[in-house]
This record gives C-alpha cells, structure tokens and sequence, in this order.
C-alpha cells in the first residue's frame, strides 16, 4: 500500500507540481491550499507525512503545525519555504520537524528526506 502524503501550500502550482512528483515515486498525494483544509483532510484520511508550506493564508504553518502536532503528535513534518531564517528553524524545531527546506528546493534531496521520513 502506498504512503499518503498531505502538501499544504497555497500556490496550485507548487501543489501541482508536489503531486506529479510524488505520484510518479509511487506516493498517494492529497493536496489543501490552506491550512484549515488541509487539517480537514486529514481528519478523514489519515497521512504519513505532512508537507506543510510556512507562508499560508489565515493560519500560518506554525499555527497548523501547532493543530497537527495536538491531533498527529508523531506525523512527520518537513516545512517548504520561500522565507527560510534561523528564527523559524529554531520555532520549528521545537516541534520536531524533520527538516526546513528552502524553496526552490533539490527534488531529488527532498525526495530521499520524504523516503526516509515515511
């Protein structure tokens, strides 16, 4: 059975082009471009991985990590970000995120961080 992976990012194209990729590694991808709904979804059709955008409309991707980490404590979690700093490295680390990654990202490296975390 293939793993489910929930990509939270608010710009289609960037869940779009996640999902393409995962599919063709032979992953499930669920896709929200918000944090509520993406939270929704997951409450029907549990993930294995979440990969969760910082910069999302309403509640930032600290406050749905915050929702995730109540609900799913031990779901991992890689964050995709423009807006890398070592300020939300250090936030997100207290989470115990698997990784901080910086967009444009390495789909390779971010494909052997994903397999390893699932």
């Amino acid at each position: 059975m293939s793993k489910k992976i929930m990509i939270i990012d608010d710009e289609p194209a960037v869940g779009e082009m996640m999902t393409t990729l995962l599919e063709s590694e032979g992953y499930e991808a669920m896709v929200a471009y918000d944090g509520p709904d993406g939270l929704e979804q997951m409450g029907k059709r549990r993930a294995d991985l979440l990969l969760l955008d910082y910069m999302l409309p309403g509640m930032d991707g600290i406050e749905v990590l915050c929702e995730v980490r109540h609900r799913w404590p031990e779901l991992p979690v890689i964050i995709i970000t423009a807006f890398g700093s070592p300020e939300l490295r250090a936030r997100a680390g207290k989470f115990n995120v698997v990784d901080v990654v910086s967009k444009p990202f390495d789909t390779q490296k971010l494909l052997e961080q994903i397999a390893v975390a699932v």
